[in-house]
């Protein structure tokens, strides 16, 4: 009997997931449901008025194998470009006319995309019926995705207004945020959001206990948390920002709190009504993916061009002192994941039980090791961490639980780091100077600060000044003590 329940417990567990995934990405749904209709249909109205109109002349006329076939790879190449460009996210992220406008800038990118492919090509039929009409194509393109784009806007709004489609959502304030959010919350119907759960801080002697918040979080699983505490509480706003973040929750906070995220947020308006966005994810699907991309190529690169070398630092190792040659650790990543990170040991065997933090001139090190801090050559095995999906080349330095969990005390906002991947190398490696500090608050937050910085300026741009900076500190030596 007991065994049953709990089957049946599972089962009601598992639609509940199900029917959330759903709720979730139904606008995201919607969204591509009504740009597959689009596309098809326009490139397939673009294929009759070309060729079985009779207004424009052909040399070849294509038959239904292969208008299915071209009506196919360009809905294929139209949604990946929109997802490479970011324009399947939740309808209210954008207003409509910058919602258009990206629409206008991306189809207009992608068909210069194709007429340079059609330019290229030798065939026929290619070169003198598509790139003579190309742009009847555009405006037929641009012309049923806005359309599509407008209607899946209203059919939401009016879903979300009955109540059939929402937002699950946590509200966490004072009692004046609190009235302030609900007042909104009523204004506004059509925001479709549906509070999960109501966390009333109390205010004594000046702050406020934040640990119903991480209770209601992991119990309503919400995709957004609204905090509005007033008087602003830098610590506990940070703190509540670092939970929902290693859970992938987006936090927007009313803005009486600017003060204390200033850098670390961007307003976004909904409706009148101006927020504090705290977005866990930041770069764009194009960037996220091309980044992807060159950690992937650069690894392969590293660790096959460079073997027969890691084999031979490898067997130095064996040979200075005894024990492994790797040195094998858990570590903090992105969304507070943990993951086994992967190093040249630089250290007697036994290091980790003598001390918790590496120090100037540690007499732990052995002298290979202290060869390979000082060239980074020490960090080469972490390019199969990257490979693995664990690690990015650029990014904020990964620590072990121990670390982050003290760190965290000491500097709530610390949690905010892991929304990104870790990575080999970092903003504050290339900046610090040539020794290794105390981990002192002040410290923490010299390096947090470092952190923040790469964080909200993050781009291809950057990460390629940082791999330069890296590669000349290690050519010239510069690197751990």
């Amino acid at each position: 009997m007991m065994v049953q329940t709990a089957v049946r417990q599972q089962r009601r567990r598992a639609v509940q997931r199900r029917r959330r995934w759903l709720w979730r990405h139904s606008p995201i749904l919607f969204q591509l449901g009504a740009d597959v209709l689009s596309v098809a249909a326009a490139t397939g109205l673009y294929l009759w008025v070309r060729f079985g109109s009779g207004w424009f002349d052909a040399v070849v006329y294509p038959g239904a194998t292969e208008v299915l076939a071209i009506v196919g790879m360009l809905t294929l190449y139209w949604l990946l470009l929109f997802w490479l460009f970011g324009l399947y996210q939740n309808w209210y992220v954008r207003p409509p006319l910058e919602e258009l406008g990206a629409v206008l800038r991306i189809t207009f990118v992608g068909m210069l995309v194709l007429l340079l492919l059609v330019w290229g090509d030798s065939g026929e039929f290619y070169r003198k019926n598509f790139r003579a009409v190309g742009a009847i194509y555009w405006g037929m393109l641009l012309l049923g995705v806005s359309a599509g784009r407008l209607l899946v806007r209203a059919l939401q709004r009016w879903l979300r207004r009955r109540g059939i489609v929402r937002i699950p959502v946590l509200l966490v304030g004072t009692d004046a945020g609190l009235e302030r959010l609900r007042q909104e919350l009523q204004r506004i119907p059509h925001w479709g959001y549906s509070p999960v759960g109501t966390v009333r801080l109390e205010l004594a002697d000046g702050s406020a206990a934040i640990e119903p918040v991480q209770q209601w979080m992991e119990r309503a699983q919400p995709e957004e948390a609204l905090v509005a505490i007033h008087p602003p509480q830098p610590q506990q706003l940070w703190a509540i920002v670092g939970m929902a973040v290693q859970r992938g929750i987006a936090v927007k906070i009313l803005p009486d709190s600017y003060s204390v995220f200033m850098g670390q947020a961007r307003i976004q308006r909904l409706y009148g009504t101006d927020f504090l966005e705290v977005e866990p994810r930041l770069l764009k699907p194009w960037q996220a993916l091309l980044k992807r991309a060159i950690d992937i190529a650069v690894s392969v690169v590293v660790l096959v061009g460079g073997a027969p070398l890691w084999a031979l630092i490898a067997l130095l190792i064996r040979l200075d002192s005894p024990g492994p040659a790797l040195f094998v650790q858990e570590r903090v990543g992105k969304d507070g994941r943990r993951f086994r990170l992967y190093k040249f040991r630089t250290m007697v065997a036994d290091a980790e039980q003598r001390a918790r933090w590496t120090q100037l001139n540690d007499p732990r090190v052995t002298r290979l090791g202290r060869w390979l801090r000082r060239t980074y050559l020490d960090e080469i095995p972490q390019f199969w961490n990257v490979l693995r999906g664990e690690m990015s080349i650029v990014g904020p330095r990964p620590e072990i639980p121990y670390f982050v969990e003290r760190f965290t005390q000491m500097v709530p906002e610390y949690a905010r780091r892991h929304v990104v991947k870790p990575g080999i190398t970092g903003w504050w490696q290339v900046c610090r100077t040539n020794r290794d500090d105390a981990p002192t608050e002040e410290e923490v937050r010299r390096r947090l600060a470092m952190d923040f910085y790469y964080i909200e300026n993050q781009s291809l741009a950057l990460d390629l000044e940082i791999m330069l900076r890296t590669l000349w500190r290690m050519l010239r030596g510069k690197g751990k003590s």
